[in-house]
């Protein structure tokens, strides 16, 4: 790369002195983002900007815009063949259409090393016609009988051979749709998106059917036009990939070079041409449902007594085209009563447990709302779990009841209502989502033990949540968006309003980038407020993104008043970052080795308000793919001075401060093409502090019985010998601190047997616990120190919780399926700290627990399809 220096110069200095006098303005009411050529008006971000903000920088994030840049790899082509006489899926290549089809073969290695030939030969080929993409391979190979072909869940295919074709119908080199296919015919879709974010939880409705043969396996796919988008014009050109997994080669390799060098996937896909006269169909799918269940809970637990609950529901959810682009989805009364348990844990910290999403409207199609960079502790403004979660006063109803009164019904979720999205891509590449969902107010139930009168407390108000998204696509791979969520509370709740700009900006040839985002919140009570309380958030990156080194540096301040927390996650506030991060990778084989990478990091932290020192942190590490194909890694983290804890006293304005520490770590990941596999990870930390080693180790074997059948274990145990954490606020206001003894264990026990491709069965079975035991109070100075306190009181706790998930699903047709669920959850805790592991895991099988039994019915009902059988 060569760099005009005279141009670099004379650019950055009217660039810094333009910059510099817009930083100085106070309360400024507009920030100009020159880089990207938006503003965002109306937010007092920066009332003061340290001098290297705008010097460094900006210095450092406009350099990459004066490089004379390299131009574009050529790209490989496919050229589409339209038919007039659809293909039968059916796993043989007899169908005439596939003689006259183009052959796409001469596939390269990604892995386990790039650009070698594929081991085996693969003909792909595809054809379309009015109604739909058809797709065939022939994958030949010399042992038959070594096809691996293993049956799963749906995306779930970790001992097969699989074959996929990727289809960027916008040809933006950002947004993708691929489709994969094992030899045992087990589906698997996933949507491609900015960062490579790959969204597993999309669903298309699409045919397949593979045949194994005497010299290999044959695939044949139906991918209707009612389950992507496209723009309508007359001719078309999209990205195209077709790949290969031969398992017991542990090789994928695909049709179009894919570098694991450079930055991206869909942007080093092939090109797709000869696609003409595609009318997008109209796309509607309605999937009505009814559900029936059984609900047997403890009301009381002195004496035991159980309440039991039948439920008969009905809803419905809609999918509908309104043109070529966007998709209107409704879900109607729905019903998320069969999603896997979430993983609870004894939380001592001051942040929230965050929880995966599993509810399928939520994950589903959903890319557009997820902007910015989930690495970021704070960097997505979307928390979906938000939407129907526990009601705001939960725990409060223990504190209302009178006298001679008890709890009959306390909801732990939200009632929703509805939920609406419209998500779409316009022929310009201009992304845009529109969601909204409303929550049912809540209520608990108390009743008078002695007169049998009962009245309710509200745990919760009617919410409205709302997001709208525009994210406009750019030339090299490169995309800029602007998001707001906003929450709007029933009666004098606080309302919440947040607006945020991503951006991502790489040059021609994917070397460089700079991205970043800037939030802006507002919170409105006017109950005991005149004006909106405001904060704001950026993140400035400038990174070299391919090549064998790549590096990252990043800029981030968030204010004190800042919050997302109405409809996103945040667990910081009030600080102000500079991170520097370097990697380098080697994907050449040499010696016993097929690829390694070696990185370190740095990441300076202060206050922003004043701005003082917080806390450095150091990372390093490796990790290596050996030939026989096992994986290795150690990794090393420190913080290796004095750092304060601004958040854990819980008191605005304390802090508390650590002494500095080290923690470092390996794994060893064995061979998973073999019927046993294993997983080890072993971690030791120290502190200042004499004698409080950290200790874990995670294990995780993996058996495969048969074909049908895979089992898995996971165990995972810590011991902290000297954590020092928040423990109370004494009478008179003195913030409380103590020296504990933390031990956890979990187990979890996953059986997944499937009987086809389409029906399966699946087992969760998971024991968690946790002991926390105080050896000594202290009380906290306000410098952050502690001074031993007389402080007396039983802290410790026992925590249990067991959780089983044991789902059968049957897919009886294309998008409609048959689910029956059985959930059992038992939660105990107590302050026994003597207890040990085997006692608490007897008092927990002891204790009152939850089952729930439930059965599904969802029909998938194709507009396209109806409309062809009728006429």
């Amino acid at each position: 790369m060569v760099i005009n220096s005279s141009r670099f110069t004379v650019c950055s200095l009217q660039l810094l002195a333009r910059v510099n006098r817009k930083l100085q303005t106070v309360n400024c009411k507009l920030i100009q983002f020159d880089v990207v050529g938006f503003s965002l008006a109306g937010c007092s971000v920066i009332k003061r900007a340290p001098g290297f903000i705008s010097k460094l920088n900006l210095l450092i994030i406009f350099c990459v815009f004066t490089f004379q840049l390299h131009g574009e790899e050529q790209k490989v082509v496919y050229n589409a063949t339209r038919i007039f006489t659809p293909p039968r899926i059916d796993g043989q290549l007899n169908d005439s259409c596939w003689k006259s089809a183009a052959v796409a073969t001469s596939f390269i290695t990604y892995s386990p090393e790039f650009g070698k030939p594929a081991s085996l030969r693969t003909e792909a080929r595809l054809v379309y016609d009015d109604n739909a993409i058809y797709v065939s391979a022939y994958c030949y190979d010399d042992h038959p009988e070594g096809i691996r072909n293993q049956l799963g869940e749906r995306e779930s295919y970790p001992d097969a051979d699989v074959f996929a074709v990727g289809l960027d119908t916008y040809d933006d080199d950002i947004n993708g749709y691929r489709f994969e296919l094992s030899a045992a015919n087990v589906q698997g879709d996933v949507r491609l998106s900015q960062s490579n974010i790959a969204d597993k939880n999309w669903d298309a409705v699409w045919h397949s059917r593979v045949s194994i043969v005497k010299d290999g396996w044959i695939v044949e796919i139906k991918i209707p036009f009612s389950a992507i988008r496209f723009p309508e014009k007359a001719e078309q050109q999209w990205g195209l990939q077709f790949a290969r997994s031969i398992k017991r080669l542990n090789e994928y390799a695909t049709w179009s070079p894919v570098n694991p060098k450079i930055n991206g996937i869909v942007n080093q896909w092939g090109v797709l041409t000869g696609l003409g006269n595609l009318s997008p169909p109209v796309r509607l799918s309605f999937s009505p449902y009814v559900s029936t269940g059984m609900q047997h809970d403890p009301v009381s637990t002195n004496p035991t007594l159980y309440n039991t609950n039948y439920s008969l529901n009905g809803g419905m959810d809609v999918k509908y085209g309104i043109n070529e682009s966007f998709t209107l989805d409704m879900t109607l009364i729905p019903d998320f009563g069969q999603v896997q348990s979430d993983n609870v844990v004894l939380n001592l910290s001051a942040f929230e447990t965050k929880f995966d999403e599993k509810r399928t409207f939520f994950t589903e199609g959903t890319e557009l709302f997820h902007q910015g960079d989930p690495n970021f502790r704070d960097g997505t403004i979307f928390y979906s779990r938000r939407i129907g979660g526990r009601p705001t006063g939960y725990f409060y109803v223990d504190d209302s009841l009178d006298d001679g009164e008890e709890i009959i019904k306390n909801p732990s979720e939200s009632q929703l209502y509805n939920a609406t999205k419209l998500t779409g891509r316009t022929n310009k590449g201009l992304g845009i989502g529109f969601f909204n969902a409303v929550t049912a107010p809540m209520y608990a139930t108390i009743r008078n033990t002695e007169t049998g009168e009962t009245r309710k407390i509200q745990t919760a108000v009617l919410n409205n949540y709302n997001i709208l998204v525009f994210d406009q696509s750019l030339k090299n791979n490169s995309h800029v968006s602007f998001t707001n969520t906003n929450v709007m509370r029933e009666g004098a709740s606080t309302d919440g309003n947040v607006s945020a700009i991503n951006f991502n900006i790489k040059d021609k040839s994917n070397t460089y980038s700079v991205s970043g985002f800037a939030n802006y919140s507002q919170r409105y009570n006017q109950s005991f407020e005149k004006n909106p309380t405001t904060g704001y958030y950026y993140t400035a990156i400038f990174s070299k993104i391919s090549g064998n080194f790549q590096f990252d540096y990043f800029n981030a301040a968030i204010s004190k008043d800042y919050n997302q927390r109405d409809l996103g996650i945040q667990n910081s506030k009030n600080e102000f970052s500079n991170f520097f991060g370097v990697k380098y990778l080697q994907t050449k084989a040499k010696g016993y080795l097929f690829s390694w990478d070696v990185y370190a990091t740095a990441n300076y932290t202060t206050r922003l308000e004043p701005i003082t020192y917080q806390e450095l942190q150091l990372n390093w590490g490796g990790n290596t793919q050996l030939k026989n194909f096992w994986y290795a890694g150690v990794y090393f983290s420190s913080k290796p001075t004095y750092y304060y804890d601004y958040y854990d006293p819980r008191v605005e304005g304390a802090k508390y401060t650590h002494g500095g520490y080290w923690f470092g770590g390996m794994y060893i990941n064995t061979d998973d093409r073999k019927r046993l596999a294993l997983n080890v990870n072993l971690g030791y930390g120290e502190s200042s502090y004499p004698d409080d080693p950290y200790r874990e180790i995670k294990l995780n074997p993996v058996f495969r019985v048969n074909d049908h059948l895979r089992l898995s274990y996971d165990l995972f145990m810590s011991e902290d010998k000297g954590s020092f954490g928040y423990v109370d606020v004494d009478s008179t206001g003195q913030i409380i601190y103590g020296l504990r003894l933390l031990h956890t264990v979990t187990n979890t026990f996953t059986a997944q047997y499937a009987f086809t491709s389409k029906m399966n069965v699946s087992l969760r079975a998971r024991y968690y616990w946790s002991k926390v035991n105080f050896a000594r109070f202290y009380n906290l100075n306000e410098d952050g120190t502690v001074d031993y306190s007389n402080f007396t009181g039983n802290y410790d706790e026992n925590f249990n919780a067991f959780n089983l998930d044991m789902i059968y699903n049957w897919e009886f047709a294309p998008g409609s399926r048959l689910s029956i669920a059985w959930k059992n959850n038992i939660e105990q805790d107590d302050n026994f700290g003597h207890d040990n592991y085997f006692s608490n895991f007897h008092k927990t099988f002891n204790t009152a627990q939850s089952n729930g039994l439930s059965a599904k019915l969802i029909y998938y009902l194709d507009y396209q399809y109806l409309k062809r059988k009728n006429g």
